[in-house]
């Protein structure tokens, strides 16, 4: 009778004995220092019950070039993120694994984020991090021995999918993760650390950009990772028995699959998949990767100073920087914010008052069945996304810093249960026109 009741409704428990929980610090295969472009890899324990979502990635940054700072989100240090099992590749490592994190935080898509070992906001003067002050000219460092600063806890790809996320890997071939380290300008290089003025050619502004190259480099990097014992046989039975019943065992995960090209209205790719369940769309300046200083979120902050006593503008009585939009801050915008130029991701009008419309062809069927909207396109990408949080983000800012869409091709909540519904393509063309 209980099985039919909800859970919220219904006396029962389940009781599991002989468990045992602890933690294991893996260092990468080449130790020392790391720079952009380096391949650091990790080999996962053998013959152990691993929590695959608990691997948590730990180290240290130091910024070099006069003013450099560091990325806003951790992740941004991560170019491509590739498992492999007994040397074949696994968990596919795509380029640009760091614009997916952006582009899917942007809409409010990610699944948490740590704020006290992350690095969520770009560093002006003071830093958060551990309350240090920066001079003119000083990059942004933490490089203090044996004791990182900063995590990396929320993976896409195989790491932050794969159902049922404990694994024995005692199944498996050895299994390596590789990381590959993002290019250096992922950091943007001011030329001081004045708040901006608004007047981008103002020397000492935080919005100018520096003469000298930013680069980056890592330390103390090591892989935690959850490791569980179970008293009894009981997982080893039901392995067995799925086997012997079907022949193997099915463990789904999400692949991810990049496409770049110089966007002239449309654009063409070739996908080939067993079950398309998103693709995930954002469009970015053609210098992107070119060495930038931090980009003022549209609204928040810049230079100006105003106080209420009336006896001038000084640091003791006033309160520095005026929002954009208005002073006082709707909307949260009444405080700093930056970027990294190399994850602006900006609307692109054919002319600068021409409207702009969005429609994918897919094998000629048009998905959507209409030509959308800007605002049209963020309305159905949130609809796409099943643990969408809920942000300050207005439809400028959207626009001009954050503009991603995701378009869905599998059933809502398919994730949650485990169910391949999205589109079966053996190698399908794929257009993009905007």
């Amino acid at each position: 009778m209980s099985g039919i009741l909800p859970s919220n409704v219904s006396y029962f428990m389940q009781r599991l004995q002989g468990v045992s929980v602890s933690h294991f610090k893996v260092h990468p295969q080449t130790d020392g220092n790391q720079t952009s472009g380096k391949i650091v890899r990790f080999e996962l324990p053998s013959n152990s019950l691993i929590n695959l979502k608990s691997v948590r990635l730990f180290f240290n940054c130091v910024t070099a070039g006069k003013n450099t700072c560091m990325p806003n989100d951790v992740s941004s240090f991560i170019e491509r993120c590739s498992v492999y099992m007994g040397g074949v590749l696994v968990g596919n490592g795509f380029q640009g694994y760091n614009v997916l994190k952006h582009c899917k935080r942007g809409l409010g898509a990610s699944k948490k984020c740590n704020t006290t070992l992350s690095h969520p906001e770009i560093v002006r003067s003071v830093s958060y991090h551990n309350n240090t002050a920066f001079a003119t000219d000083s990059p942004e460092a933490y490089a203090t021995s044996n004791v990182e600063s900063f995590c990396i806890d929320d993976w896409e790809g195989l790491l932050g999918s794969l159902e049922p996320s404990i694994i024995d890997s005692g199944l498996f071939p050895q299994i390596t993760l590789e990381l590959t380290l993002a290019d250096d300008t992922v950091c943007p290089i001011a030329d001081g650390r004045k708040i901006p003025d608004g007047t981008k050619g103002t020397a000492d502004n935080f919005d100018k950009t520096g003469t000298e190259n930013p680069t980056y480099t890592l330390s103390e990097m090591n892989l935690q990772i959850e490791v569980l014992g179970m008293a009894t046989s009981v997982l080893d039975q039901i392995v067995e028995q799925r086997i012997a019943s079907v022949g193997y065992l099915s463990m789904p995960f999400k692949n991810y699959y990049s496409f770049t090209s110089t966007h002239n209205g449309t654009s063409r790719f070739n996908v080939n998949s067993a079950s398309w369940d998103r693709l995930w769309l954002t469009y970015r300046e053609t210098t992107h990767a070119t060495k930038n200083a931090p980009i003022i979120v549209q609204g928040y902050k810049k230079g100006g100073f105003f106080g209420d006593d009336g006896l001038g503008d000084t640091a003791a009585d006033v309160d520095v920087g005026r929002p954009q939009y208005d002073i006082g801050g709707v909307l949260d915008t009444n405080k700093e914010r930056y970027i990294s130029n190399y994850f602006k991701f900006v609307e692109k009008p054919t002319a600068p008052t021409a409207p702009v419309h969005f429609q994918l062809q897919v094998n000629s069927a048009n998905i959507p069945a209409y030509r959308m909207t800007t605002a049209e396109a963020y309305a159905m990408s949130i609809n796409s996304i099943d643990n969408y949080t809920e942000q300050n983000l207005t439809l400028d800012q959207y626009r001009k810093n954050f503009f991603c869409q995701c378009y869905r091709f599998c059933l809502p909540e398919s994730d949650y249960n485990r169910l391949a519904s999205g589109l079966i393509s053996s190698p399908q063309l794929v257009q993009v026109g905007a």
